[in-house]
């Protein structure tokens, strides 16, 4: 089959042939119809686990080919989307690829290939912040009736923010302000947030302040993650019982006082304090699909299947892509047979 592996300095992509990998015992094998790309994918190899070169991709939909010997909720044939473990082989920037059962979920009829896969990863990562790391009320405890003070998130246009947002839909907050810039068009469009704060405007901390109007702050959601982000969260968030969450856990943040906590969210959890949360979490993701609860990112197809994923990175490293993810259609990739 063909995979692609993610190179580094200068980035690039390279596609290689390789068997198809065989489901491990609580594994399922997906032939992959659509692949997704995240920023990681070209930050691992780049700065954040520099020196492996392997097929970056995490997210995929498409149809079971195979499953374990301890799988029971799978079968040949079946619709699904999953996400792939970070950093291991067999990821889904190929033909086939393989998840484990707590990271892959069913398709209802009422959602595309396209729009599943860009679910797994992103609504994942940002549940972990929420609910993990914020400690805020899941959708199924009683407590999530309660009203939470005003919660922030920086990036509210990125995949992880916007499903932040979406998840935030099943709470009940006094405020939910959004830093964000050419993306408001769309995080408009999921009513929810009550404020906007506009980072081009060059007046993040002052603006953010005027937004909660004297209210406290305690939960703040970090999903771009670059040092001027979670300093300026750390200018407005309550000086006692604060938390930000973060995304990438390989990141200095020294410049955050010590009084606020810094609740590092690594999808890499899910295989191991978080599995339980993971495995529950995805069979209510398919029952908010089926009853329009929950909806995907919105997104841009490149064309020619794998071998635009170079240069779907390169558009994710230039920062030329906002509120939409980037996704292949594998089956479009010259050499491979059109499903």
């Amino acid at each position: 089959m063909k995979s692609v592996i993610v190179k580094a300095h200068p980035l690039r992509c390279e596609i290689i042939d390789t068997p198809i990998p065989q489901p491990g015992p609580d594994e399922v094998l997906i032939k992959v119809i659509f692949c997704a790309s995240n920023p990681r994918d070209w930050k691992a190899p780049d700065h954040l686990i520099p020196g492996i070169e392997i097929n970056q991709g995490n997210e995929m939909s498409g149809i079971v080919e195979a499953v374990g010997n301890n799988v029971y909720e799978f079968q040949k044939g079946d619709r699904v989307a999953a996400a792939h473990p970070m950093q291991t082989e067999n990821g889904t920037y190929a033909e086939y690829a393989t998840a484990p059962v707590n990271t892959c979920f069913l398709l209802p009829p009422n959602i595309s290939f396209e729009e599943a896969s860009t679910i797994p990863f992103a609504l994942c990562t940002a549940a972990i912040g929420l609910y993990q790391r914020l400690k805020i009320p899941f959708p199924t405890s009683p407590e999530s009736t309660q009203v939470q003070p005003p919660l922030i998130i920086y990036g509210g246009g990125s995949s992880i923010g916007a499903f932040t947002l979406k998840l935030a839909k099943f709470g009940r907050f006094e405020k939910v302000i959004v830093v964000c810039g050419s993306g408001r068009p769309y995080i408009e469009s999921l009513g929810v947030a009550t404020d906007f704060v506009d980072y081009r405007n060059c007046n993040v901390v002052s603006d953010l302040k005027a937004a909660l109007g004297g209210k406290k702050c305690f939960h703040a959601v970090d999903a771009i993650n670059d040092s001027n982000s979670f300093r300026h969260l750390s200018q407005v968030l309550a000086p006692e019982g604060s938390c930000i969450s973060v995304y990438l856990p390989r990141l200095d943040y020294s410049d955050i006082p010590p009084w606020i906590s810094v609740g590092i969210t690594f999808f890499g959890t899910v295989h191991n304090e978080n599995m339980d949360f993971a495995y529950a979490l995805f069979r209510l993701v398919g029952r908010w699909i089926a009853e329009g609860k929950m909806s995907g990112h919105p997104y841009e197809v490149l064309p020619h299947g794998l071998e635009s994923v170079e240069r779907g990175l390169w558009m994710l490293k230039d920062g030329s892509v906002s509120a939409k993810k980037l996704i292949y259609k594998v089956s479009d990739t010259p050499g491979i047979s059109p499903v």
